[in-house]
């Protein structure tokens, strides 16, 4: 007899359908059908977790951006110079587009919804306002400890960042034959260390 799955693994299980079938299809060709059969569960039960595939995709929008968050604190606890934050940023952003495109595509295809959806887009806003502060808040320590020196406020700084990185995040994907030229993302390395010393 197969042991039934708890509901830790039953979640993960079924946010991985969730994620699997929203890159495949994007937000209009994913329906409950196609997920449930994706998680080997039950519509009833995926009608438990969610409602509708507004929930699904704030739902993955939420999952992704704490890992994000993460991913840029840990950043910040790695590097210790301009250079070597700059430089985790971009091995960042690369990495995601080399070994996992739909996780930003995904956040791509939320702004879409967001201008239709409340639930959608109540997520994204406080999740982006949530990724901006943690990415402050990094920035404000290593100025403390004068570890950079910037011209603009970190409150600027963060969103100035946040912006090259979902900017050439979005290019990136349109373009995926970009993320082959080297020099592109020593440009952005080099934008982000200007922004990060005031005497460059």
């Amino acid at each position: 007899m197969v042991p039934a799955l708890n509901k830790d693994t039953k979640d993960e299980i079924i946010l991985s359908a969730v994620r699997t079938i929203l890159a495949q299809n994007g937000y209009m060709g994913t329906t409950i059908s196609l997920v449930s059969k994706e998680a080997g569960v039950s519509r009833g039960l995926l009608h438990y977790y969610f409602k509708n595939k507004d929930e699904m995709l704030a739902r993955v929008i939420k999952e992704n951006m704490e890992v994000s968050i993460a991913m840029i604190a840990s950043v910040f606890e790695q590097h210790t110079t301009p250079e070597g934050y700059a430089k985790g940023i971009v091995d960042l952003l690369r990495g995601v587009m080399e070994n996992d495109p739909d996780f930003l595509s995904l956040f791509f295809e939320g702004f879409a919804v967001a201008r239709h959806s409340e639930i959608v887009n109540h997520e994204l806003a406080a999740l982006y306002g949530n990724f901006r502060a943690a990415l402050e808040t990094c920035l404000q320590k290593a100025k403390d400890k004068k570890l950079i020196t910037p011209a603009l406020p970190v409150e600027t700084l963060a969103a100035i960042i946040t912006g090259i990185i979902d900017g050439m995040g979005l290019q990136l994907l349109t373009e995926p034959d970009l993320c082959r030229n080297k020099i592109i993302w020593e440009g952005i390395e080099t934008a982000i260390v200007d922004l990060l010393c005031r005497d460059r």
